[in-house]
């Protein structure tokens, strides 16, 4: 019975504990959820109602990876396969779940697999919130530090153990240092010459007194003067400071002009007081106390009415003085023995740190006769001037006859001024404002920037800008017209080189884009009804490999060359232009029609086609013409232009060095492109690519080493697309790069995976577009992909084409050697159908050539397809190079390569391309 009893109440409190538990699971605030090793979701507590929207019951039976976001769905999968073979605990996994109501909260997620329940056991919160603050904070901290930054002061601050605790990134400048590395350093560490600066002393007595200080410092390391300001704080101290060695030198310069005004002031040959608002006189100069007969100190004794300066009392004269008009009077002076003397005074008013003061300058007028010697100099002078000035002048009366010219006008006409004198304005202008001359109102009238044309005696025009004034009676009549003109001729020819730089190429000399539209239009609105405008599209064909091959400077001498054929073939009425770079575009009158552009583009193809001497070596670069026939194909100038641009992109997809007519399904073709185009922007968020692979096959063991991750796109509509309808799009465009970046990050990955699952080293070879290589951030891409997929660096080998490599060599060059110290092996595809020879490759660090089928397929009457194939291997690996044939789709082919002892191949006869579950078969 007691037995009994004790099981009783050993099974009721398990069953007790058990609700407990249950309960304890059940009124947790985490989401806690058990999961098979499938990813179905067996059992989830109460929280999913608070923290998903979701009743317990409806998540059990659904996979875990429908709560993820899709962009974590990889992640996911592969912490999920790591917890079941490598690391059985994941204690915070950073994951985006989205909610019943569809919206998305971050989650940190820890999990436990139990190898014995075969389960996951999973429990999450969520950090939203969280995350929301510290990202405030974040955002917070950055804007501080961005205002710190930002402010005219270099800053700095340090704690009582002369740390530095912060510094702005002007302070980090003027020591050359990094800031970031220098925080938490002592001071004189970081900026040791301060160790015999003055400027140490003055920090520590802040330090020591918590006193604020503001000095200014010679800083001898960089030979400059600093404004510092210190301020104490309850950790340490904090220093702002600025240069101000430009300051100083301007207060210098100040004391300097002071003293030089100074100077002038006491040598100036008129007599100059200053008096202040109470008219007592302040200061004068030397010449004053010698005209007037008094000393310094006497004069600043005494009032300006002492010397007969009384007017100043006067009302009106104060009046117009505190206006701002300066005065200039007549008046007598006294003397200190009594005599007097006229004199002419200029009185100005001025205000110094807001006292008011007047300046008299006084010039000694003594007698009459130094007045109209005075007035008779004044007269000459004007004279001068007028004789002087590099400005023509002339006065003539109302009829328009030269009454006086000055020595410039004859200068600029060619005649002497005997020659001038009498004859009229037209006889000497070629153009000029006659209207001007007519009689009219009362009064004078200004002529201002008028632009007229002489004649020169030799024949020549001289343009000028005529400035005068006509005086007119009081009747209204002309009375006399007075003018300067200046010579605009050069002016004139500048603003001609200025239309014609702004309507034609600065390279060839032919109109640009803005003058062809213009002309072409008026070449339509002339069209009569019946008759046709050829406009041509002409664009060189091996234009780049001149450039290339050459250099720019050849490329333009080429660019210069055919210009000048175009202009020889063309008839006169015939216009040509250049669009950029080596794009030209030809408009012709063409009154028969189709029968007479086509002649025009023969001749063009014709005289084209015929050797261009290039740095000393004949090329022969030939076109690609594209034409539309206006009305025909298009009835407006803008459809014109298209319309034979498509024509042109025809003829050069139809071999080059030809011409094609517009016809309307080239419109249709373009369009279709465009669809392809449209189609394939959200094609990467659609998840609508995947890859093939096709493998490698060692042609020693003839066993599978590695295989080429091959792109396919999947449309929704259309089908399967092959990659030579696509890949040109987006190389165009550029959507190439975020491709190649997904292609590479799913080659690595599945490469990965399939490592893990065979348990044996794999190569996977990615192509790498031109765009891709010359992304400055390429390098570190390869490098983060590889470190999210764990796939080994010598796993990875990149394919590039010969064109990609020749593009800019230097780069080129530099990012592969970049590439090659990560560890990834590199590839030259399709060697062989470039530029580029062995010898040329050395010049980067290439591991493998993948050799053209063309090379195995062709025929030479001098050379055995054998033997070509041979010594191409073996001058290959002299140079540490693997060789690897593609296109391999015969027993014969393959046999050749064997013994030829190259290294790998691949083509239909081994493998066709194949998704990545056929794959696994090959290496099964």
């Amino acid at each position: 019975m007691t037995n009994l009893d004790f099981s009783s109440s050993t099974s009721s409190g398990q069953h007790l504990l058990a609700d407990e538990n249950a309960a304890l699971i059940d009124n947790a605030l985490d989401l806690m959820a058990v999961v098979d090793m499938h990813g179905t979701i067996l059992r989830v507590n109460a929280a999913a109602r608070a923290l998903l929207g979701y009743e317990p019951a409806e998540l059990a039976g659904r996979r875990y990876d429908a709560l993820v976001h899709p962009d974590q769905h990889a992640e996911a999968r592969s912490i999920h396969l790591s917890m079941q073979q490598e690391h059985p605990e994941r204690p915070d996994i950073p994951l985006h779940v989205r909610r019943k109501d569809g919206r998305v909260i971050l989650m940190s997620v820890a999990a436990r697999w139990s190898e014995v329940h075969q389960r996951i056991f999973i429990t999450a919160r969520d950090v939203s919130a969280h995350m929301q603050a510290r990202q405030a904070l974040e955002r917070s901290e950055a804007a501080l530090n961005g205002m710190l930054d930002s402010i005219g002061d270099a800053f700095f601050a340090i704690d009582r153990d002369w740390r530095l605790t912060y510094a702005n990134r002007k302070a980090g400048d003027f020591v050359g240092v990094e800031v970031s590395a220098a925080i938490g350093r002592l001071l004189l560490e970081v900026a040791p010459d301060l160790l015999h600066s003055p400027a140490l002393l003055r920090y520590r007595e802040a330090m020591e007194c918590r006193e604020a200080a503001t000095f200014e410092e010679f800083w001898e390391p960089r030979q400059v003067w600093l404004e510092v300001r210190v301020y104490p704080h309850g950790d340490g101290i904090s220093v702002y400071f600025h240069e101000i060695t430009a300051r100083r030198a301007a207060d210098q310069a100040l004391k300097k002009s002071e003293q030089r005004f100074r100077k002038l002031f006491h040598q100036a040959g008129d007599s100059v007081m200053i008096v202040d608002g109470e008219l007592g006189i302040v200061s004068v100069n030397d010449r004053a106390c010698a005209r007037f007969g008094y000393t310094h100190d006497e004069f600043l004794g005494m009032r300006a009415t002492d010397v007969n300066f009384g007017l100043l009392g006067a009302t009106d004269l104060l009046a117009g003085l505190r206006a701002g008009h300066a005065q200039l009077l007549r008046m007598e002076k006294r003397c200190k023995d009594g005599s007097t003397f006229p004199a002419e005074v200029q009185i100005s008013r001025f205000d110094d740190e807001g006292e008011e003061f007047f300046l008299a300058v006084i010039r000694d007028l003594s007698d009459r006769e130094q007045a109209e010697r005075q007035l008779r100099e004044s007269e000459q002078r004007f004279r001068e001037v007028i004789e002087l000035t590099p400005s023509g002048y002339l006065l003539a009366d109302r009829d328009g006859s030269l009454l006086d010219v000055n020595p410039a006008l004859c200068a600029l006409s060619g005649h002497a001024r005997e020659e001038l004198l009498g004859i009229r304005l037209d006889a000497l202008f070629l153009s000029f404002p006659w209207t001007i001359l007519r009689d009219g109102a009362e009064g004078e009238s200004a002529v201002q920037g008028v632009e007229a044309v002489l004649r020169h005696r030799l024949g020549y025009h001289i343009h000028v800008l005529f400035n005068g004034s006509i005086k007119r009676g009081a009747d209204g009549r002309t009375v006399s017209l007075t003018g300067l003109m200046t010579d605009i001729t050069d002016r004139k020819a500048a603003e001609r080189r200025l239309q014609e730089l702004a309507t034609h190429d600065t390279l060839t000399g032919l109109p640009n884009r803005a003058l062809l539209g213009e002309r072409v239009q008026q070449m339509l609105d002339a069209c009569r009804p019946g008759s046709s405008v050829a406009v041509m599209f002409l664009d060189l064909d091996r234009f780049k490999e001149v450039n290339d091959s050459f250099g720019h400077e050849m490329g333009d001498v080429l660019l210069c060359e055919v210009a000048s054929r175009l202009r020889r073939v063309l008839r006169p009425l015939d216009f040509v232009a250049r669009l950029g770079g080596d794009e030209f575009v030809v408009a012709a009158d063409c009154a028969s029609g189709r029968p007479a552009a086509e002649r025009i583009a023969a001749k063009l193809l014709d005289v084209l086609t015929a050797p261009v001497t290039v740095g000393g070596i004949d090329v022969v670069v030939g076109a690609s013409i594209g034409i539309s026939m206006f009305p025909h194909d298009a009835n407006t100038r803008e459809t014109l232009f298209q319309t034979a641009d498509t024509a042109m992109y025809r003829a050069k997809n139809a071999g080059r060095n030809r011409y094609r007519f517009f016809e309307p399904e080239m419109t249709v073709a373009a369009r279709a492109r465009m669809a392809l185009e449209v189609s394939l922007r959200p094609a990467l968020a659609r998840a609508e690519f995947e890859l093939h692979y096709q493998p490698r096959i060692d042609l020693e063991t003839m066993a599978p080493v590695g295989m080429e991750a091959l792109i396919r796109w999947n449309h929704p509509e259309r089908g399967r697309v092959p990659p030579q309808q696509f890949i040109a799009i987006a190389e165009e465009t550029g959507m190439i790069v975020p491709i190649g970046r997904w292609v590479l990050q799913e080659a690595c990955l599945r490469t990965r995976a399939l490592m893990e699952e065979f348990g044996r080293k794999m190569v996977v070879s990615v192509n790498v577009s031109a765009r891709q290589l010359a992304s400055a951030g390429f390098v570190d891409e390869v490098r983060e992909v590889l470190a999210q997929t764990g796939l080994a660096p010598d796993c990875l080998e990149l394919e590039l084409t010969e064109s990609t490599l020749i593009e800019d060599i230097e780069d080129t060059a530099s990012m592969l050697r970049e590439l090659k110290r990560i560890g990834v092996a590199l590839a030259v595809d399709d060697f062989g159908t470039g530029y580029s020879g062995l010898a040329y490759l050395r010049r980067f660090p290439i591991d493998v050539l993948k050799l053209d089928r063309s090379f195995v397929l062709q025929k030479d009457g001098n050379v055995t397809t054998s033997d070509f194939v041979k010594a191409f291997v073996d001058l290959a690996h002299a140079l540490n190079m693997a060789v690897v044939a593609e296109g391999v789709e015969t027993d014969e082919v393959l046999q050749l390569l064997r013994d030829a002892r190259c290294d790998q191949a691949q083509g239909y006869l081994l493998a066709r391309p194949m998704p990545l579950d056929t794959l696994r078969s090959i290496f099964s």
